[in-house]
């Protein structure tokens, strides 16, 4: 079998730092002189924009539900998987993602009621062999989400009280707990200092790859 580049996600709840992560990786990996990309989803091409900004905008004016959501964005999750993800896995392209379908099992199933069954079903369609090799989950307390998120412009989302945010939570938890999706999970935590939070992710990293990383 032709080998493939890595797919790994970044996942957890709203103020976790995903973001930041990102960009470390990106320029963790680069400066080791291993290919990657980063991208974010839903999103990472202009077609999958489209379909976030709708999502949030019907959920803004609460036009739609979990089931409503789940339908667009694993439309937008299909048009990425195809333009980004399998085109740079071919070319051995590492493919380093803020969210995946993971987020769609936390927020439409943990959170808003989905069925997990019917999630898992859609995923194997829409993402095919397009499965994570990691999913990293940075764990942070719902005080330290409201905390971080509280100066920010945010989404539809962000706008949920505390306890909404303690069921992605505790969701997110527990999908680490039980491999979900038959993944491989990894949690971070994702309290302490940003210098400290990187460290703990280049560590996951060195094992991902099963080689030291250059850090300077």
């Amino acid at each position: 079998m032709k080998k493939k580049g890595k797919f790994i996600v970044f996942e957890g709840v709203g103020g976790c730092g995903k973001g930041v992560q990102v960009k470390f990786v990106k320029k963790l990996l680069k400066r080791n002189r291993i290919k990657v990309i980063a991208t974010r989803e839903p999103g990472g091409i202009k077609s999958s924009e489209v379909i976030r900004q709708l999502i949030f905008d019907l959920r803004g004016q609460k036009l739609i539900g979990s089931e409503g959501q789940m339908v667009l964005f694993y439309a937008a999750r299909k048009f990425w998987v195809d333009k980004v993800v399998n085109p740079s896995l071919k070319k051995r392209i590492n493919v380093i993602a803020d969210r995946s379908y993971t987020a769609t099992g936390a927020y439409q199933g943990y959170a808003e009621g989905g069925d997990q069954n019917i999630i898992l079903k859609i995923s194997d369609v829409v993402m095919g062999q397009a499965k994570p090799d990691a999913v990293i989950l940075l764990d942070v307390s719902v005080e330290t989400s409201m905390e971080r998120r509280k100066d920010t412009k945010g989404d539809p989302f962000d706008k949920e009280d505390k306890k909404y945010f303690q069921k992605i939570i505790n969701g997110y938890r527990e999908m680490a707990r039980e491999k979900w999706g038959g993944l491989k999970w990894y949690v971070v935590d994702g309290e302490p200092s940003i210098k400290e939070v990187l460290e703990s992710v280049a560590k996951v990293f060195e094992k991902i790859f099963s080689r030291k990383l250059n850090r300077l």
